[in-house]
């Protein structure tokens, strides 16, 4: 199956569930009847109120913040030394 058919069909359950509980009137019927955890829903739910469908969407995981990112000051030094001074790695490093 094609990532493009699983992400419409993910798209489709969720839509259900949130129609099934809204139906119902009860989150946990609906989260049973899919087989599908209540925290996941609330999350689907809060994605889908703040983004419509596109919050619903699978995305990519991306991480904010690296915890070894190299400093601004030193990839901007870097970036100099390349430029004006044509330094290559190794002397860069020294």
């Amino acid at each position: 199956m094609s990532k493009e058919a699983r992400d419409y069909l993910d798209l489709q359950r969720r839509l259900a569930v949130f129609k099934y509980a809204e139906g119902w009137g009860n989150v946990a019927k609906a989260c049973r009847a899919f087989a599908m955890p209540r925290a996941s829903y609330y999350h689907w739910k809060k994605a889908y109120d703040a983004e419509g469908e596109a919050g619903l969407v699978r995305k990519q995981p991306i991480a904010k913040k690296h915890p070894r990112a190299i400093g601004q000051e030193t990839v901007d030094e870097v970036l100099e030394l390349r430029t004006k001074y044509h330094l290559g790695p190794q002397r860069i490093v020294w």
